[in-house]
């Protein structure tokens, strides 16, 4: 079929290349390159036909068109591009990625040319994994109007060269990147000159999905930038939108199926641009989880963290409270629920103007262990009913600004969660789990969209802090779906065994670090932190 649709068909010789996805990619184009040149057999006219248009002028999905994945296999071998950009337009798209790889995604830039001329008055961006300078030119007379430059392919002057190619063409350079020294690439070529930002929530070394790799680099891009990748429901597009995105690349979702593309484009957009679900004006819920993901980190290659994000709950006592965050804890939690460890309002007021005030002596963080940790621990408050008494008294602590996110125990799922989206706060659900037919909670609300969800164990009549341990089983299923965040039963005789076999991104701990319900032992804390230390450096 492919010889049918112009696309020569190619063996897979990376077989023999060692190393990761993106090496093979790569080893695979550079031969390419070498055999066929710039144009890779395609018939890419001496002029451009079509003016440039302005890429991502406004907020607003990017939709691609993808016939196939190194992960996925074929996805649409069959397209017509001319077809699927008219139907993307429909679907309101303004702006559509052409992936022109040709032996791993089985593109070409006959995808490109037929796109352009199908709907001139779209925005088109040429992704793929270009090497040479030269290939700037090609990108522009083959009709493309900004051009995919990944940062961990080219080194910084050849980035800058190839962007400066861009911009001299009229074209906008996209770059892409994903770990820290991308984003020192980034702002090389920022200085130069005008470009997009994208951050890839796909490691291409693995092809591994994480969602917080976005937000921990979205704030080093710049006003406008692109959230890529793993967003195939309308709740991980309003999860983008929320981190602060102007765009979202999304792939093999429409392509697969383009009759998805237009909920997708509505839920990134919101109803209109006045509406509280703009990308520009709830930023509330994205404030938190950017700060989570800075103070994570980026993870090498999809790996979990060494050092664990540490949050301790079940907090009534300022100087309880003080003592966690001066060991190191990331996060401090506040039960607004009937329990022997409700908090008040007072006590996270004033952990709150504390925190703020005075300089902590924390523990100096460990070489492995990201810098933002030194800083101050996010206010998490615990709810299981928003519409309690306790419960509102939460969102009212959020809404003046002194929670940065709540913590859903409840059993209503993604609706419930959704109403706690009124509240100018982060928010994330527990799912308490004894069985594997638990897990479905799980799954459940990481497909909605939640980029992260606490597991807890589950014991009957009671929401949590009952210092019993999710069962051993169960946590290497959860572990197995992507990053782990795990309370239940931890203390320092056992948080240690836990790092070692599951690597947590997230451990929660309350009960087990009591001298009685609601009071901290700041033995027990210390101890629990040097455990954690002391297997993070292992």
């Amino acid at each position: 079929m492919l010889r049918t649709l112009g696309i020569p068909h190619v063996p897979e010789s990376s077989a023999s290349v060692t190393g990761t996805i993106l090496d093979r990619i790569v080893a695979d184009r550079r031969r390419d390159l070498a055999s066929l040149g710039p144009f890779f057999g395609s018939p890419v006219p001496a002029r451009r036909s079509r003016p440039v248009v302005p890429f991502l002028a406004r907020p607003g999905a990017i939709l691609e068109i993808k016939r196939a994945s190194p992960s996925r296999g074929a996805i649409a071998a069959d397209l017509d591009p001319a077809r699927l950009v008219r139907a993307y337009a429909e679907a309101g798209a303004r702006d559509v990625s052409v992936l022109t790889e040709r032996n791993h995604f089985r593109g070409s830039l006959d995808d490109l040319m037929a796109a352009a001329a199908a709907r001139p008055e779209i925005a088109f961006l040429r992704k793929d994994f270009l090497l040479e300078a030269e290939e700037i030119d090609v990108s522009y007379r083959a009709g493309a109007d900004a051009v995919l430059l990944i940062a961990r392919i080219l080194d910084e002057d050849l980035l800058r060269k190839m962007a400066a190619a861009c911009r001299s063409r009229g074209l906008t350079p996209f770059v892409e990147v994903r770990d820290a020294a991308d984003a020192e690439k980034f702002r090389a070529v920022a200085a130069d000159g005008p470009v997009l930002g994208g951050v890839n929530s796909r490691d291409l070394a693995t092809f591994r999905i994480d969602p917080l790799a976005p937000a921990a680099l979205r704030s080093l891009l710049g006003e406008r930038a692109v959230y890529e990748s793993g967003i195939d429901t309308p709740g991980k597009a309003a999860y983008a939108r929320r981190l602060g995105f102007q765009g979202i690349l999304v792939g093999e979702s429409a392509a697969r199926d383009p009759a998805k593309a237009a909920g997708l484009v509505s839920a990134f957009l919101g109803e209109d641009s006045g509406s509280p679900n703009h990308p520009k004006l709830r930023d509330t819920d994205g404030k938190f989880w950017r700060a989570v993901a800075e103070q994570r980190g980026v993870a090498d290659e999809g790996a979990a963290p060494r050092r664990p994000l540490v949050k301790i709950c079940g907090l009534t006592l300022v100087d309880d409270a003080l003592e966690a965050a001066r060991l190191g804890a990331d996060l401090l939690g506040f039960v607004f629920a009937e329990s022997p460890r409700a908090a008040d309002a007072r006590a996270v007021a004033e952990t709150a103007r504390a925190l703020a005030a005075r300089a902590l002596t924390v523990r100096a963080p460990a070489a492995h262990a990201p810098a933002a940790r030194a800083g101050k621990p996010l206010l998490v408050g615990v709810i299981t009913d928003p519409a309690s008494d306790r419960g509102r008294v939460a969102l009212d602590l959020a809404r003046k600004g002194l929670l940065d996110a709540i913590q859903y125990h409840g059993d209503g799922g993604p609706e419930a969660l959704a109403a706690l989206d009124a509240a100018p706060a982060g928010r994330y659900s527990v799912v308490r789990v004894a069985s594997a037919t638990d897990l479905d909670g799980v799954d459940r609300l990481l497909e909605a969209g939640e980029p992260r969800v606490l597991v807890d164990a589950k014991v009957a009549g009671t929401a949590g802090g009952t210092g019993t341990g999710v069962p051993r089983e169960l946590i290497a299923s959860i572990a197995s779906r992507g990053a782990l965040w795990l309370a239940g039963g931890l203390g320092a005789d056992n948080v240690g065994g836990i790092m070692d076999a599951y690597r947590p991104e997230l451990i929660d701990a309350s009960s087990r670090l009591e001298s009685e319900k609601g009071r901290k032992d700041h033995r027990a804390l210390q101890a629990f932190f040097k455990e954690i230390d002391n297997h993070a450096r292992q």
